[in-house]
């Protein structure tokens, strides 16, 4: 009997060159939402380049699971850290954005100029049902995903209530139920409260000459702080936080609006969480800073992927093996 030898993997020093190529390459193929990218990147890093072993590559996107943000890209971000330390995980993650924020930052400049005009507006009729389409299937998949047992069913009838009748705040309403889902499942078994620290970076924005520009880009970047901080369980289930913000809130956009942005932002590479970059593009332009408002979304709604996984990559074992940490996601949702 011949036995397989076992894999062997890539442990020799990696050029920055070569990391710059293969997440350049793989910014312009990231279409299909994160399950084609992470499979892509499953492709190409384990069985092709062999930079990361089976195991390696499983406790890393399980790790990328217990972090807000979207998984794909901060997977690709602990690959580029993996192989060529931070500035490797910086150039990784920027690179897997470059392409979706170039395509959405011109989709908005094309929408503002050009969508009133009676052949863009049929493509966009035709868009919008593919895009309430998508929404309804994301919701039937995430719903069998999470929503195994009573309490969950329970437990999303009632952030539904909250949220869409009672109108509280979609950050208490997550918060709350990861805290509910934690009781639950710890009841009567003596266990000892879990703690969390969430680390915030405010950074300076700069200055504009017109106040107005600087309220709107700073209304921008703090709404989009908050969606990178809470995005928890993928784009499909912050997009209520976000169409709640831009549509209700602060008044950016429309709901039709929306719904292009969100249809657009199918079409285009990386994550889907980026429309943000085509609402931030839309905000801004209300104030003449169209470009200003695309770079301030993207900025703030990505670096806590950033910070945290950058921050958190040489505690991976610890953070996945957690039981807490697993449980409060289950409560809010379930990627």
């Amino acid at each position: 009997m011949t036995v397989a030898p076992a894999t062997v993997l890539d442990d020799g020093p990696t050029s920055l060159g070569e990391v710059f190529r293969y997440f350049l390459r793989l910014g312009w193929l990231a279409f299909g939402g994160p399950v084609g990218q992470i499979g892509l990147m499953h492709l190409d890093v384990v069985e092709r380049r062999r930079w990361l072993s089976e195991e390696e590559f499983i406790r890393a996107l399980n790790f990328c699971h217990v972090l807000p943000g979207p998984e794909a890209m901060q997977l690709a971000i602990y690959i580029g850290w993996k192989k060529r330390s931070y500035l490797g995980g910086v150039v990784a993650g920027l690179l897997f954005l470059m392409p979706g924020f170039l395509t959405l930052t011109a989709l908005g400049w094309i929408y503002v100029r050009f969508g009133m005009r009676p052949e863009v507006l049929g493509v966009l009729w035709g868009f919008r049902p593919v895009g309430l389409a998508l929404l309804l299937a994301a919701l039937v998949r995430i719903s069998r995903a999470a929503l195994k047992g009573v309490f969950p069913v329970l437990l999303a009838i009632a952030a539904f209530g909250a949220f869409f009748f009672g109108h509280v705040p979609f950050v208490a309403v997550l918060l709350g139920c990861g805290a509910a889902y934690i009781l639950w499942s710890v009841r009567g078994a003596g266990k000892g409260p879990w703690r969390a620290s969430t680390v915030v970076l405010l950074a300076p924005l700069g200055t504009w000459s017109e106040p107005e520009s600087i309220r709107r880009l700073t209304d921008i970047s703090w709404f989009f702080l908050k969606v990178g901080l809470f995005s928890f369980g993928g784009a499909y289930a912050v997009l209520p936080y976000i169409r709640d913000g831009a549509v209700t809130t602060h008044g950016w956009l429309t709901d039709p609006q929306m719904i292009d942005a969100l249809a657009l932002g199918e079409t285009t590479p990386g994550p889907l969480i980026s429309i943000g970059i085509f609402v931030g593009y839309l905000a801004g332009h209300r104030v003449g800073q169209g470009l200003l408002g695309a770079i301030a979304a993207t900025f703030w709604l990505f670096l806590p992927s950033f910070l945290f996984v950058l921050g958190a990559a040489r505690h991976m074992d610890f953070l996945t093996s957690q039981p807490r940490v697993k449980d409060f996601l289950k409560g809010p949702s379930t990627r």
